[in-house]
């Protein structure tokens, strides 16, 4: 065990810790003390994977503690999701949970806010977490592809469609401020769905021609959105409006063809068609990772609308 110099007048610098917070299985953020002969000794030390028998030493101890620096590290929430990742980074399970539940309550509170306000200082904490993730294992992707769920919820898919830019970007050696503004592009990509009634959102059958319309304005709406957020860069701007345009000129909202889509909103393209195609349908299940990039690749229905090199370089990230 490691002694910290910290006599017990000192104990105002450290603080009761509540052990049932703790995530068992997971690698705890912070250093865990209890106090010997009026010091404060560490017993579990940062990144220490919190085993089901470590839990239960802990519940035995009358008094753990932490110290009020790490305090707050307690809690997973946006200002703490790094170092919860860099202690479980090498987890791809878990370091996807943490993702996931910090992702989930931003889209809540999202979805919740009447003035349709998102935390951005909490969206880039979460693409720079993904980006570190990437980073630090080029087959991060490969590993996870296979936890993701399948639905159609949308904090879900617009994180799944984030690690896939950013795993795509990172491929293409994209600068990394580029980086991030496509990661964040990625993460609201879909976030003027908010403004589109649910019932057609949801509709199991051929939708109207109005309906298809109104479905169609979602990019525009994201759009709106996000400079109301005071989104300004028009590289994600651009990425969120025309990530539904193909390159044979086919997509919406403006019809564009081929290098007159900017190399972001081309990724996300492909990003989001392939986790589209990727998840169950009430109409049809799910394709398999190779079936999808298939289709995208050489599908009569398909071919032509995606920058074929990205498809590529994408499909070789899965099987690297």
């Amino acid at each position: 065990m490691k002694v910290v110099q910290a006599k017990i007048k000192y104990q105002t610098e450290y603080e009761v810790l509540d052990v049932n917070s703790l995530r068992v299985g997971y690698g705890v953020a912070f250093n865990i003390f209890i106090k010997k002969n009026g010091d404060y000794v560490i017993i579990i030390e940062a990144g220490t994977v919190l085993s089901p028998k470590l839990f239960k030493t802990l519940q035995e101890k009358e008094h753990v503690y932490v110290s009020k620096k790490e305090a707050k590290r307690q809690t997973l929430s946006c200002e703490t999701l790094q170092t919860y990742l860099k202690y479980n980074k090498n987890d791809f399970a878990k370091s996807l949970e943490l993702l996931t539940e910090v992702n989930t309550q931003l889209f809540d509170d999202y979805l919740q806010n009447a003035d349709d306000t998102i935390n951005l200082s909490c969206v880039t904490k979460i693409v720079s977490g993904i980006i570190f993730l990437i980073t630090i294992n080029q087959q991060y992707l490969k590993n996870t592809i296979s936890l993701f769920q399948s639905d159609l919820n949308l904090s879900h898919h617009s994180l799944y469609v984030a690690i896939y830019a950013v795993n795509l970007g990172f491929s293409l050696k994209i600068t990394s401020d580029k980086l991030l503004q496509l990661g964040t592009a990625a993460l609201l990509h879909d976030i003027g769905f908010k403004k589109i009634d649910e019932n057609i959102i949801h509709k199991d059958s051929k939708l109207s021609e109005d309906e298809t319309a109104s479905i169609q304005e979602h990019p525009k709406r994201s759009v709106t959105i996000a400079t109301q957020n005071k989104i300004v860069e028009p590289y994600i701007l651009d990425a969120i409006m025309h990530h539904h345009e193909c390159y044979d000129g086919s997509g919406y909202p403006e019809h564009l063809k081929g290098k007159n889509i900017s190399n972001a909103a081309a990724i996300l393209a492909i990003c989001d068609v392939f986790n589209a195609l990727t998840n169950d349908r009430p109409y049809r299940l799910k394709y398999s990772s190779f079936e999808a990039l298939q289709l995208m690749m050489k599908g009569e229905a398909m071919a032509g609308k995606f920058n074929q090199d990205y498809i590529k370089i994408f499909l070789k990230s899965l099987l690297q």
